[in-house]
């Protein structure tokens, strides 16, 4: 018995050579678009870390500024705690008007300082307390700026005189 063969000498036409094409960029597309947002959601999700972090150091300074003055024969616990100022890990206080006036810096050591010698970051750190005789209210406010738009990452805590 013989078989024939059928032999199909047509090609790929321009048609489906573009659609092709088309379907290929759209994936790529998709995938470049993915990884855009990736990089951005990573840009983000560091400075939110490090604002954290910040903050969160601001309120453990004003706890240390508290246990010194339980620490120094004669202070009262809240001694000279009230108001709204910038501090740093050498206990560098600066009373300030508005978060403006509270830049951070990063020092050789890559300490975070209020110095204005040390590198500039763009995060600022503004620290409230409020004395209500029995409690210290303390508000942490730190704020930096991501190509045009403006974050803020806040914490905050109540101190007592527990001794």
């Amino acid at each position: 018995m013989k078989s024939k063969i059928i032999k199909n000498n047509s090609g790929i036409s321009i048609l489906e050579v573009v659609v092709a094409m088309m379907i290929i960029t759209m994936g790529m597309v998709g995938v470049l678009s993915l990884v855009i947002q990736n990089v951005k959601a990573q840009y983000i999700n560091k400075n939110v870390l490090i604002a954290s972090g910040l903050a969160q150091e601001g309120l453990e300074l004003v706890r240390n500024a508290r246990d010194l003055n339980w620490l120094t024969p004669g202070n009262d616990w809240n001694k000279d705690i009230a108001g709204t100022y910038t501090i740093d890990y050498g206990r560098h206080i600066n009373i300030v008007n508005s978060i403006d006036e509270a830049r951070l810096y990063i020092d050789n050591d890559g300490f975070y300082t209020h110095t204005a010698t040390a590198a500039a970051t763009n995060f600022y750190r503004l620290i409230t307390v409020v004395d209500n005789s029995e409690y210290l209210d303390i508000k942490c406010v730190v704020r930096w700026k991501d190509g045009m738009e403006n974050h803020n990452y806040t914490a905050a805590t109540y101190l007592y005189n527990w001794r």
